[in-house]
């Protein structure tokens, strides 16, 4: 008798505590986002972050100062090191030195160029945002990078002198 009194003793807090639900993910919440979205590549720890891959980063300066230096083959050459443009495009390489020399003919020459805006597309494409400062007037570079193969790699750019466009409200990220 006493043994079944002490395990009624023993039951009675769990029989008179309500059970709780499961509580539901709240689909805004940073844990069920965690837990929904895959980790990125372990080589590609900048994916997800908005930061840009430190190796993409000195390919981009590299190309900067290859543009002072009035050696935009060499640039260009250096920016899509390891991409698959320059191998499987080789015109559009062409097309991209001879459009740039045209706007260095226009605009002077290049004094200094930087990097001012990184924005992610999900988790492996990148819109890198770049001033291009030359004698006369600023340009604007815009880069394409996607992490595919194993590796950052610049996929596309353009470039324009259209001002207002340095200055063009944020565009919402997709995830």
């Amino acid at each position: 008798m006493k043994l079944l009194l002490s395990l009624l003793l023993l039951a009675v807090p769990v029989m008179a505590a309500p059970e709780k639900p499961a509580a539901k993910p709240n689909p805004g919440s940073a844990k069920s986002t965690a837990a929904a979205t895959p980790a990125p590549p372990a080589a590609a720890p900048a994916a997800a972050t908005g930061e840009l891959d430190a190796a993409v980063r000195a390919r981009i300066e590299a190309f900067f100062k290859a543009l002072q230096e009035h050696r935009v083959k060499d640039g260009y050459t250096r920016l899509y090191e390891g991409s698959t443009l320059a191998a499987e495009q080789p015109a559009i390489m062409d097309t991209n030195v001879k459009n740039t020399l045209l706007l260095i003919e226009k605009c002077g020459r290049v004094e200094s160029g930087s990097i001012i805006r990184v924005r992610n597309a999900g988790r492996t494409l990148k819109e890198v945002t770049c001033i291009v400062n030359c004698q006369k007037r600023p340009a604007r570079l815009t880069l394409y990078v996607y992490f595919g193969e194993g590796r950052w790699q610049v996929l596309d750019n353009s470039m324009d002198l259209e001002l207002h466009s340095f200055f063009e409200a944020e565009k919402p990220a997709a995830n």
